[in-house]
């Protein structure tokens, strides 16, 4: 399970906040309090400029969660199953379970979030057009900065380098005209990495001359940028490679499966210390019926290893903790890098046949690499 807070779910999406979020929360609305609102709307108390910060970074985060929702729902309507978004640090990320098949599917899912900040500012424009600023300044002030940075979010994330809104848009339309979805992603991807070398030597120059905090953001951003760049062509590489490959042709077989009566103690001198595996199947009567990992076993005081079973203590498993050996091998890593998980049973026909480890695919990629140079 990854980190952070689930508070609701919108069009059956869960929406959750990892730990990150308050950081820039409080950056921003400090930024907000301290810099902006008092340079472009003088004249008021500073506990209003807090209040000010505070309200404009908190619709800030919510247009962010509507432009991420909007990618989202397109992508359930066109067959995707995007199940959870995160607001993190940098905005917001869909956990998407499987990458669009086609390039139309990609541009309507690229498009969709932008599409959403575009009348998103139209909206604040026209409602800042009907309040009177003379009679509600601080309210005016708030509705003029969203429409603002709705425009400016449109515009950023509309630069056509990969894995911004823009560089989809991008590989799409490349994708669609020659049908080359790697060559579409390297140029998208190198696009993505010029933009982001652009933003931290920027960031750079900005803070030499003395403005420290949007020289570190830009910074900060560029990095993003290049690192997701760089992961989303890797990641396009990998799909490559893993076509047509199943999990039963990648998984371990004669797998050491650890019967649920046994001791905690026993475990951990006869298969923890003896295999040194992080985890095990636990079996009953020949079926599979959950995980004992090492941590499981942490969480029990050590003097209480000797009166412990292991079904005491396993993670039971359910059909969303299991595979198949007809699975997908590039689903099953999508898979391990949304739960978290290491290792997946192989379950066929309610028998255990095999496990799959996030090992078993890197040394298939890596022995693919080596016999394609």
């Amino acid at each position: 399970m990854g980190r952070g807070i689930k508070l609701f779910k919108v069009l059956g999406i869960q929406i959750s906040i990892d730990y990150t979020w308050f950081i820039v929360f409080v950056l921003f609305a400090w930024s907000l309090s301290y810099g902006y609102f008092p340079f472009r709307n003088p004249g008021f108390t500073q506990g209003t400029y807090l209040f000010m910060g505070v309200i404009s970074a908190f619709f800030l985060f919510a247009c962010v969660l509507i432009h991420e929702l909007s990618h989202s729902y397109t992508a359930n309507r066109l067959g995707l199953d995007i199940k959870e978004i995160t607001l993190f640090i940098f905005g917001g990320v869909a956990q998407l379970t499987k990458e669009p098949e086609d390039a139309i599917t990609e541009l309507k899912i690229a498009i969709a979030g932008p599409a959403a900040s575009a009348v998103l500012a139209i909206v604040f424009w026209v409602a800042f057009g009907f309040i009177d600023a003379s009679a509600f300044p601080v309210l005016s002030a708030i509705v003029a900065y969203l429409a603002f940075i709705n425009m400016i979010l449109l515009i950023f994330n509309m630069i056509p380098g990969f894995p911004l809104d823009g560089g989809r848009v991008f590989r799409a339309l490349w994708w669609a005209r020659t049908g080359d979805l790697n060559r579409a992603t390297k140029v998208a991807s190198s696009i993505g990495k010029g933009f982001a070398l652009f933003l931290i030597i920027t960031g750079f120059l900005q803070i030499m001359v003395g403005n420290f905090t949007g020289g570190l953001w830009s910074v900060l951003i560029g990095v993003f940028v290049q690192q997701a760049a760089e992961s989303g062509y890797q990641q396009v590489l990998m799909k490559h490679a893993l076509e047509g490959v199943k999990v039963g042709d990648l998984m371990s077989k004669g797998v050491v499966t650890v019967e649920e009566g046994k001791r905690l103690s026993e475990l951990v001198d006869n298969y923890f210390f003896k295999y040194h595996y992080v985890s095990f199947p636990v079996t009953s009567d020949g079926h599979v019926e959950g995980l004992i990992t090492l941590n499981g076993v942490r969480s029990v005081e050590k003097e209480k290893w000797g009166n412990t079973l292991v079904r005491d203590v396993m993670y039971r498993l359910g059909p969303q903790d299991t595979l198949n050996p007809n699975d997908s091998a590039m689903e099953a890593l999508s898979k391990m890098a949304s739960d978290g998980a290491g290792r997946y049973p192989v379950i066929e026909n309610g028998r255990l046949v095999g496990i799959l480890s996030k090992r078993d695919i890197i040394k298939a990629l890596e022995m693919k690499a080596g016999l394609e140079r």
